[in-house]
């Protein structure tokens, strides 16, 4: 009897695990890697497609599909009835929106099924494009890989680098909704090549309001996660005259460590921060004569008051767009919540009359192998 338990325990198993009933072979599939959207002259939708293509037979890497729909369930009808195999989302790595779609409101309703349909991906990496979606999608550079994998790769290793950031449609919903920061997304043009800008920062709304360069990524980043990734800053010093037109007085450091500390207050009416942030950097590059032994802190000193100068400039960039993409409601919200509560609805404009302090505290670590 207990073999012939064992033996129905085997059967049974099989049986009652769970199968892959709406399983589709990968020549039967077309996947989907990169999707762009985009608006015409009419201000009509247009969808494109990226995927790579299987076949021995094929010559080219990957296929790519332009269509105009209202929706992007809709554009997938009209894609099945030119592809091959079944159009499948689940795979896509890049998300792309056209500047110009950017630009017009409620845009990020046709993300709904990114984030109603389990099966899609919510991990895509969210890009705006400066020009025409069609002109990336047709680009197809000989000694790169897919387009859609060449994207992915340039976006996380521009982001380890922190001159973009990496917002994965997850995170841009959580951005979109949250009320104490703005949305922040990566940026990229065409030109000969495929460039990453910098970030774009949008309303709180969603709308495309301004773009930062890769620097001024690098300052945000710092404040957003104090330490992430690969951070290495250029900064001239201008108490150095430079004595020669090529050659500029600048000094190189990578950022060791950071840690950040936030002082919220409320008083007079306006939001108040005072940002302390202690930075251990090594020195990687001098363009200058300057004698480390002797004068290391006159040389902190100097490069904390740029870093000072480059983050005012900044958060006034910033606070004149009425944009907060440092995530300062945050503070807010946790230390001043009572105040928070009377402008919760409408942050970014008390952000922009708020008063930001930004004080570096600079230490130099290390100058590298030679005096």
């Amino acid at each position: 009897m207990k073999t012939w338990a064992r033996i129905m325990l085997l059967v049974m198993i099989p049986v009652l695990l769970s199968g892959c009933m709406d399983r589709i072979d990968l020549e039967d599939a077309t996947l989907a890697l990169m999707t762009g959207v985009d608006l015409n002259e009419k201000n009509e939708l247009l969808f494109y497609i990226s995927s790579p293509v299987f076949s021995h037979e094929a010559k080219k890497k990957s296929e790519q599909f332009g269509i105009r729909a209202d929706t992007m369930r809709g554009a997938r009808i009209e894609y099945d009835r030119l592809v091959t195999a079944l159009t499948v989302a689940g795979k896509i790595q890049v998300l792309v929106f056209s500047k110009k779609l950017l630009q017009h409101p409620d845009w990020f309703r046709l993300m709904d099924v990114v984030f109603r349909d389990a099966r899609f991906s919510v991990n895509a990496r969210i890009v705006v494009f400066d020009g025409r979606v069609v002109d990336l999608f047709n680009f197809q550079p000989k000694d790169k890989p897919r387009l859609a994998l060449h994207l992915t790769k340039l976006i996380d290793t521009a982001n380890y680098r922190n001159l973009t950031v990496k917002t994965r449609a997850q995170e841009l919903h959580r951005q979109m909704y949250e009320k104490g920061m703005t949305p922040s997304i990566t940026e990229i043009k065409k030109d000969k090549a495929v460039m990453i800008m910098g970030t774009a920062l949008l309303s709180k709304a969603g709308l495309y309001r301004e773009l930062i360069d890769a620097r001024e990524t690098i300052l945000m980043q710092i404040l957003l996660h104090e330490k992430q990734g690969e951070i290495s800053l250029t900064l001239p010093l201008p108490e150095h005259e430079p004595h020669d037109p090529i050659i500029k007085d600048d000094v190189s450091f990578y950022v060791k460590g950071v840690k950040k500390k936030v002082k919220t207050e409320y008083k007079d009416g306006a939001f108040h921060f005072d940002v302390q942030l202690k930075m251990k950097i090594g020195v990687s590059e001098r363009m200058f004569p300057f004698n480390m032994n002797k004068d290391y802190k006159k040389l902190e000193k100097m490069i904390e008051e740029e870093l000072r100068k480059d983050y005012e400039q900044l958060i006034a960039k910033c606070q004149k767009k009425e944009l907060d993409p440092f995530g300062f409601g945050l503070y807010a919200r946790a230390y001043a919540y009572q105040d928070w509560k009377k402008v919760e609805g409408d942050w970014t404009k008390a952000f922009a009359k708020a008063t930001v302090k930004i004080s570096p505290d600079v230490s130099i670590k290390g100058n590298g192998v030679i005096k």
